[in-house]
């Protein structure tokens, strides 16, 4: 942080901390995805498919858990920061209200046992729940469904796109009035910024105004 900012609240780094993870996972998500139509394309070729599919499957399952959480870690820590700095307010209520309904994964997230039970914890049933294919498809019909993008649903609810927009966009006020990631280095004249450092499918960030 520069000497001219503002000292931020303890939430305030908190807060940062879990909107810039929740982004690194959401990258790490639509990678992911990549690596799964990749793999599906070499299908015919690859003896080891079902087995490389299923650690691939998990993998997602994982960051989506980890962009659930440091989500709903960020929603408590917006309305800490809401309620000491007013300046805050609308955009902490606003990601606040936006990300309400992960939620109701909690429980769910929690415990898989009853879906694994309905499901047969069957790969495809977790990609047609994603969005990845309609709701009535069977299986994947060509690779290019594996593809991960905005439209994801995180925990079957909320799509990844609008997700990591709120994200970004709480992470860039945040950065504007405290200068969080502004490191000076005699070395370098580069300005780091952890939540822009991939630019999750170079998104363009909403207007702070």
């Amino acid at each position: 942080m520069s000497s001219e900012a503002p000292r931020a609240p303890l939430s305030v780094y908190m807060l940062a901390d879990h909107l810039d993870a929740a982004l690194a996972a959401g990258e790490d998500l639509i990678a992911r995805g990549q690596d799964w139509r990749a793999l599906a394309e070499n299908q015919a070729s690859n003896p080891t498919f079902a087995i490389d599919q299923r650690a691939l499957a998990e993998e997602v399952r994982g960051l989506e858990l980890m962009l659930t959480a440091r989500t709903l870690k960020a929603r408590e820590h917006a309305r800490a920061l809401a309620g000491i700095d007013r300046r805050f307010a609308a955009v902490a209520n606003l990601f606040v209200s936006g990300t309400a309904i992960l939620l109701d994964a909690v429980e769910e997230c929690g415990d898989a046992r009853s879906e694994d039970f309905d499901t047969g914890d069957d790969v495809v049933s977790y990609i047609r729940s994603r969005g990845l294919i309609s709701p009535e498809a069977s299986n994947v019909l060509i690779p290019a469904q594996l593809t991960i993008d905005d439209n994801f649903l995180v925990a079957k609810r909320l799509t990844l796109g609008p997700l990591l927009d709120m994200a970004a966009a709480f992470l860039d006020a945040l950065d504007t009035q405290y200068d969080l990631f502004v490191e000076d280095s005699a070395a370098s004249d580069k300005i780091k910024t952890p939540a822009a450092r991939t630019e999750f499918g170079r998104r363009e960030r909403l207007s702070l105004n």
